[in-house]
Parts: C-alpha cells; sequence; structure tokens
C-alpha cells in the first residue's frame, strides 16, 4: 500500500480494539484508516448533516471567531479573496468571514459541488475541519496549491496526533467515522517541502497556517 500522502510504501498496519485496522506512513507520519471502514458517500452525506455548525450554534459561532482571531485576521485584510474547501450544508464559515468583509467563495463535493473556483487565485484558502475527512490529501493538495499565488496563504483547522499508537488508541477525534486522515507535525512539514510552503504556525496543535512561497 501506498501513503496518500506522500506516496510512500506502507507496511505498517495496526488494529484498535474494535478490529478498525490503520496504516501508519513512516516517512510523513500520516495515520490512515484502512478503505475497508470508510463510510460509503451517501453514509458520509448524512453524517455531516447530523453536525450542529449552523449560525445558530453560539458555541460552534465562539469556536469560529477563535479561529479568526487566531488565523485569519492576523494574515489577511478584510479586501481579500478567500476560498472556503468543504464548506458543508450550511456554509457558516463563509457566512462569517463575509460578515467581517472577506470576499469568499466556496465548495463542498456534497453540498456545493460546482467546479467554478479550479484555476482561480486566492489570497487564502481555508480548510477548517476537512483534512481529517479527504482520502486522498495529496490529489486535493494538487490542486488547491494551483489556486494559490506567492504569498497567499492556505489555512487548515485539524487535530494533529503526536506520533504515539497508544494515545492514539484512546483520541477521541477518530471516533468519528468520516475521520479517515490523520497529520502530525512530520506530515505538515511534508506538505511544506513538496508543495512550496512556509510554515507560519501551528496554534493549539490543530490551526496551521502555511504561506506559498
Amino acid at each position: 500500500m501506498k501513503c496518500s500522502l506522500c506516496n510512500s510504501d506502507i507496511k505498517d498496519r495496526k488494529s484498535d480494539n474494535k478490529g478498525k485496522i490503520y496504516h501508519i506512513c513512516h516517512n510523513c507520519k500520516l495515520i490512515q484508516l484502512d478503505r475497508e471502514f470508510y463510510l460509503s458517500r451517501e453514509e458520509e452525506k448524512q453524517r455531516y448533516r447530523l453536525h450542529e455548525n449552523s449560525a445558530e450554534n453560539k458555541g460552534y459561532l465562539k469556536y469560529l471567531n477563535s479561529i479568526i482571531t487566531n488565523s485569519i485576521s492576523p494574515f489577511l485584510k478584510p479586501e481579500n479573496r478567500l476560498f472556503d474547501f468543504g464548506c458543508g450544508p450550511e456554509k457558516t464559515w463563509a457566512g462569517l468571514l463575509k460578515g467581517k468583509g472577506y470576499n469568499v467563495s466556496s465548495y463542498d463535493p456534497f453540498f456545493d459541488n460546482n467546479s467554478e473556483w479550479i484555476n482561480k487565485i486566492f489570497d487564502a484558502i481555508t480548510a477548517i475541519e476537512v483534512f481529517e475527512h479527504l482520502l486522498s490529501p495529496a490529489a486535493e493538495l494538487e490542486i488547491l496549491s494551483l489556486c494559490l499565488k506567492r504569498g497567499s496563504f492556505l489555512i487548515i483547522r485539524t487535530m494533529l496526533h503526536n506520533n504515539n499508537w497508544e494515545s492514539f488508541l484512546k483520541w477521541w477525534y477518530r471516533e468519528d467515522p468520516t475521520h479517515v486522515s490523520f497529520y502530525s507535525e512530520t506530515a505538515i512539514m511534508y506538505i511544506c517541502r513538496r508543495w512550496n510552503y512556509e510554515l507560519v504556525q501551528i496554534k493549539n496543535h490543530c490551526e496551521i497556517v502555511l504561506r506559498k512561497k
């Protein structure tokens, strides 16, 4: 099996106490759920509809505003062009950014499957709670990187694992059946090298800001 991020040969596979199998890349440290355990596309879509990510959820809005404070406002101006990759059914993140003056367009393979964004150039691409769902992260990163110019930002929000299998087994983040790809700081640094990014920050072990060189 090949790693879906760095294409290295993966020979290390481990199981949890429920029999779910994970593949561990010793090059980039990506941990990926075996494809046998992926949901169908319809099951995955229905799972996303259960998320309480609407603008009426005050806790969710507080969470999103903290990302703006930490990882958007320090680097981007309100007139900048932002692209929300993986907007979900509610488009709450895009709506919040628009309310703060940003020029925002969006895409989601399940809920806003348009091709208008391809070949456009943005000042920043945001992927908020998206990368853990990607079946083929390298393929997605290849496309996204073509939409960024020098000095533009790729802003990712996904929780990073600490390269410890015992900790991973106890980690609540892997319990969501739609979470299939788990990254570490090593994986983020690999992304920087391969797609020519500078690491600007990793905040709270989950908010990653990369700048295109």
